[in-house]
C-alpha cells in the first residue's frame, strides 16, 4: 500500500524524501474523508445545512486566527491566497472550508419550505458560483502544493461543484454531465485503494453522483454524449 493511502487528513509528505521535496513540500488532505466527517458531525446527518454553515464559519475564524491571516481591524482588506501563501496545510483548509460554507449556504436556501423565490434563487446561484470559485482555487493550489492523491481529490471536488452550479442553473447539461462524470471517475479510482473507510466513502460518493448524471444525460439527449454505465445505458 502506498504512502498516500495511509495519509491522514492533515499529514505532510516527508520533506527529506528527495531534493525537490526539500524545497517544495507536498501536503496531503484526505478531502472526502475530512468533509464527510465534518458534515456528519455538524448537521448534515439530519440535513441541517444552517448548522453546517455556522460550523464552517467558526472553523474559518479559528483557522484565520491561528494562521495570523486576518484581514485587519476596521476596514476590510482582502488578502488573496496564492501558491506562495500556502506554507502549511491549514491554508488549503481555509480555501476548502470557504467553498464548503458557500455551498452549504446555497443548499440552505434550496431547502426553504416553499422553495426559494426569484430573489432567493439569484442569491442561491451566487453562493454556488462562489463555491465553484473557491473549489477551483483549491484544485489549482493542490495541483502545485498537494501530493498526487490530494490533487486528484481536489480536482474531483471542483468538478462536483461546477456540476452542481450548472445543474441548478438548468442549462449546459452536457458540461454538467462532463463534470459529474469526471468526479465519478476519480472517486471510482480512489475507491480501489486505501483503508475500508475510504473505499466505502468513495463508493457512497459515486452512488450520490449517479442520479445527477442520469438526469443530466436525459436533459441533453440531443448532445453528442457517449452513453456509458449510469448515463442511460439499458
Amino acid at each position: 500500500m502506498g504512502k498516500d493511502d495511509q495519509a491522514s487528513a492533515m499529514e505532510i509528505d516527508d520533506p527529506k524524501s528527495n531534493a525537490s521535496d526539500q524545497t517544495t513540500p507536498k501536503f496531503s488532505i484526505n478531502v472526502l474523508q475530512l468533509l464527510k466527517s465534518a458534515q456528519m458531525q455538524h448537521g448534515l446527518r439530519h440535513g441541517d445545512y444552517t448548522r453546517y454553515r455556522r460550523y464552517c464559519t467558526a472553523r474559518l475564524r479559528r483557522l484565520y486566527k491561528s494562521l495570523k491571516f486576518t484581514h485587519g481591524r476596521g476596514k476590510y482588506s482582502k488578502r488573496p491566497i496564492t501558491e506562495s501563501t500556502v506554507t502549511e496545510v491549514r491554508f488549503l483548509h481555509l480555501v476548502l472550508y470557504t467553498a464548503e460554507r458557500a455551498w452549504s449556504h446555497a443548499m440552505e436556501k434550496r431547502q426553504l419550505p416553499d422553495g426559494p423565490n426569484a430573489r432567493q434563487r439569484i442569491y442561491l446561484i451566487g453562493r454556488l458560483r462562489k463555491a465553484v470559485k473557491w473549489a477551483t482555487l483549491f484544485s489549482q493550489l493542490c495541483a502545485v502544493k498537494g501530493d498526487s492523491r490530494t490533487s486528484l481529490e481536489a480536482e474531483a471536488y471542483a468538478s462536483f461543484m461546477k456540476g452542481n452550479l450548472l445543474f441548478e442553473q438548468d442549462k449546459n447539461w452536457d458540461t454538467a454531465l462532463m463534470n459529474f462524470k469526471s468526479a465519478r471517475a476519480v472517486y471510482e479510482e480512489l475507491g480501489k485503494y486505501g483503508d475500508l473507510e475510504n473505499q466505502v466513502l468513495c463508493r457512497e460518493r459515486v452512488e450520490e453522483l449517479e442520479p445527477s448524471i442520469r438526469y443530466c444525460f436525459c436533459s441533453c439527449t440531443d448532445s453528442p454524449i457517449v452513453i456509458g454505465r449510469g448515463d442511460g445505458e439499458q
